[in-house]
């Protein structure tokens, strides 16, 4: 029997409670980690949820998303940035799904810290918040 490749996860099939939300930045980029509480009801069906970070200024506009998306076709980790509507994706290899945690790789990436007054985590359930204005522990 063939072992299963690398690349490989197991991808949640039951959005969580986003509880915290640790952010480690470094020379090679940025690792967040997203803490996960209880199971949201199995009903409605999630036909999609994400787990991210809120970048925001001093005047509270949006200047970043650091995000995972999961659906039952595809794991995906972009960031957006709003000033310039550019989006960088990543595949399922840079996210790893513990069970009651996901970690997200985004290498080569900064928080672009000089503009940035507030950092917050989200989480949605088809296209709705379902956990906003989580904590985000930076820990560089």
């Amino acid at each position: 029997m063939a072992a299963p490749s690398c690349d490989h996860m197991t991808t949640p099939t039951r959005p969580r409670e986003l509880v915290n939300v640790l952010v480690d930045v470094d020379a090679n980029g940025i690792v967040a980690t997203f803490d996960l509480g209880d199971p949201f009801p199995a009903e409605p069906v999630a036909e999609w949820f994400t787990y991210g970070i809120a970048l925001g200024d001093d005047r509270g506009a949006l200047v970043k998303h650091f995000a995972v998306r999961f659906s039952p076709t595809q794991t995906a980790a972009f960031i957006f940035d709003f000033a310039s509507s550019t989006q960088a994706n990543y595949d399922a290899s840079h996210v790893d799904d513990k069970g009651t945690s996901v970690v997200v790789r985004f290498p080569d990436s900064s928080l672009g810290t000089d503009a940035v007054e507030s950092i917050t985590g989200f989480g949605t359930v088809n296209g709705e918040d379902v956990s906003v204005d989580v904590p985000v522990q930076l820990l560089n």
